[in-house]
């Protein structure tokens, strides 16, 4: 008998739209919840609830650092936005707005609001936001904060305690601030298809639902405060919206529009904006001033999304692509066509790396350099992920960077699943493949989140290799940067990289390949054992299966499962003949393993069923 070694097994990946029989040794024909990780194949991480139970179901979240040193989590709902301060949630949704009944000159010592529920909920005395527009006229509608000392809930006129210092029209908003914003109003409908998206412009958070126009969170100081309700982005166009909005260098750039009707092609920017203030003005028609506007018309398809790269700004629409780079006055942005075939699949489904953007395509998953677009799945994963996708909820797919494992997740909603629950895993590093489940994730995000300390050296009931926690009362994993998800369905929120299982739930993990002709294809051989060359946390087993088929047409029959601890055994013994074989290591109990390489004992039986003509 001779040993035959299967090496490198982290090298390749799983590989599914190739046949088993014509893949290289040490690729993997199946697998599921296993990361290809520093030349092997390792089940992944358990995850579990972070930051209580949030207050609705989560479809957006992400961390925000104030300039201050403050760490918070913004969570976005259909109809809410809260916050996580680090022990507590705080509900920051924008607040009931009034709106003037009558024009406002500057000097003003009193303003007059439309009577009614809005109106009644307003303390005696506060402060109110005025003004969100700038017009060609300055000193018009400019944004104030305006104090006052008494209201009538009657007549609707509201004293003030000094004067407005510009004049306002009648209509402009009127929003309560502080310690005055008492009342929800809530966003609008049909955000859970729409979806958030959120971007940092200079310190200050600009979020976007594609229903409702943007918000903001506003600073005082620099930073923010749980006690300061989101916004309306000052300054903003009145009555209009966009589906996506994105910061780049000082500018806000606003993609598929509705102004008085849709314009899906039109790209919109602010004119440049300084550290933690919204841009002045969205005004394309203001030559003093940077904003301007640009119609994507080469090819028919709606913008999806943009992304900067670098000193450019990625333009994807669901059937092509556009560079936009700032050349400066009189055009500020210049625009070409970089694929006209190539499209996004949806929202949110494009991340950056180091290499350039990863992204979801409209028929396979792509790199963008900035230069090149290069598709990954071809003759690999592509079948096998669109067959299984859920076509009516493409929408739901999305794409997150896991820097610290150097990881895309390509999620999206499998089978009859109508959110995500599945991710396809690329490692940029190596340059594999492997998948994931997923909690009913609407979002993922990476940030730092505390957990609690690692066992201890005094902890008696625990061993070194018994527990898959960090050890000591300080925790590295502190102060790097994990995933976490958003579950939509169970309202909460789960940090990825602890223990073992899925929130409470066992995990179940395996890694699988079959079509192994151990060097000969043509002959009949017997397999009496297998070595895994195989890590287990503490004294646990996994279980090892061995599979034979005398022609690729044949379907594999499982000899298994056998129990395999590596503490205490070296090989799993087997009575197995065929042509071709196969090996599947699972797990589905509280345990971590990483498998580094196999060894199959083999004996040659002959040519039984090759016929030789002469």
């Amino acid at each position: 008998m001779s040993l035959v070694p299967i090496e490198n097994l982290g090298q390749i990946g799983i590989i599914q739209d190739t046949p088993p029989f014509n893949l290289p040794p040490n690729a993997w024909s199946g697998g599921n919840n296993v990361r290809l990780l520093d030349n092997g194949v390792k089940k992944v991480a358990g995850y579990q609830e972070v930051m209580a139970t949030c207050p609705f179901a989560p479809y957006y979240v992400h961390p925000y650092l104030t300039v201050a040193g403050t760490y918070y989590w913004i969570a976005y709902g259909a109809t809410d936005i809260a916050v996580w301060n680090g022990s507590t949630w705080t509900d920051v949704v924008r607040q009931t707005t009034l709106q003037l009944n009558g024009a406002v000159s500057a000097s003003a010592s009193s303003i007059t609001v439309d009577t009614g529920a809005a109106l009644t909920a307003l303390p005696t005395s506060g402060t109110l936001e005025v003004g969100t527009d700038i017009t060609s006229d300055a000193s018009t509608n400019k944004y104030e904060v305006l104090t006052y000392t008494a209201r009538d809930t009657g007549t609707g006129v509201i004293t003030l305690s000094g004067t407005a210092s510009y004049a306002h029209a009648d209509n402009a908003v009127v929003t309560p601030t502080g310690s005055t914003a008492t009342s929800d109003n809530d966003y609008g409908a049909n955000t859970t298809s729409k979806r958030w998206t959120a971007t940092n412009l200079n310190g200050l958070i600009v979020a976007t639902n594609g229903h409702d126009a943007p918000q903001m969170w506003p600073l005082s100081g620099g930073v923010p405060s749980v006690g300061t309700p989101f916004m309306g982005l000052r300054n903003w166009p009145s009555g209009n919206k966009c589906k996506s909005i994105r910061a780049f260098r000082t500018f806000l750039v606003g993609l598929n529009w509705t102004r008085t009707n849709e314009e899906p092609r039109l790209v919109k920017w602010s004119t440049e904006a300084s550290q933690g203030s919204p841009p002045s003005t969205f005004d394309e028609a203001d030559a003093t001033l940077d904003a301007g506007e640009y119609e994507l018309s080469d090819t028919p398809g709606d913008i999806i999304d943009g992304l900067p790269l670098g000193d450019t700004f990625i333009i994807y629409k669901d059937d092509s692509i556009y560079i936009m780079n700032y050349v400066g006055t009189p055009y500020i942005f210049s625009f070409k066509l970089m694929s006209p075939t190539i499209g996004l699949l949806a929202k949110e489904a494009v991340a950056e790396f180091e290499g350039g953007h990863f992204f979801m395509g409209n028929s396979d998953f792509y790199v963008c350099n900035g230069q090149t677009i290069t598709p990954m799945l071809s003759n690999k994963l592509r079948r096998t992920v669109f067959d299984e996708l859920n076509g009516d909820h493409y929408l739901k797919c999305f794409v997150a960077a896991d820097y610290v494992r150097n990881e895309m997740l390509a999620c999206y909603p499998a089978e009859a699943s109508t959110v995500a629950n599945r991710a396809l895993i690329w490692n940029w590093k190596d340059n594999t493949f492997s998948f994931r489940d997923l909690p009913d994730t609407s979002h993922i995000s990476s940030g730092i989140v505390e957990i609690t300390a690692g066992a201890t050296w005094d902890a008696a009931s625990l061993t070194w290799d018994a527990d898959s926690d960090p050890w000591g009362s300080t925790n590295y994993d502190n102060v790097i940067k994990n995933i976490v998800f958003a579950d939509v369905t169970n309202t909460k929120i789960y940090r990825d990289n602890k223990g073992n299982k899925k929130d409470t739930a066992t995990m179940s993990a395996y890694i699988e390949r079959t079509g192994y002709d151990l060097g000969d294809p043509q002959s009949v051989k017997f397999v009496s054992a297998v070595y895994p060359q195989i890590e287990v946390s503490g004294n646990n087993t996994v279980n090892v299966y061995i599979g034979k088929q005398m022609s690729t047409e044949e379907a594999i029959t499982w000899e298994g499962p056998v129990a395999f601890n590596p503490d205490s055994q070296s090989k799993v013994s087997c009575r197995v003949s065929g042509k071709y074989f196969g090996v599947k290591v699972e797990s589905d109990t509280d345990v971590d393993w990483k498998l580094h390489g196999l060894s199959f004992e083999v004996q040659q039986r002959g040519l039984r069923g090759i016929r030789s003509y002469a």
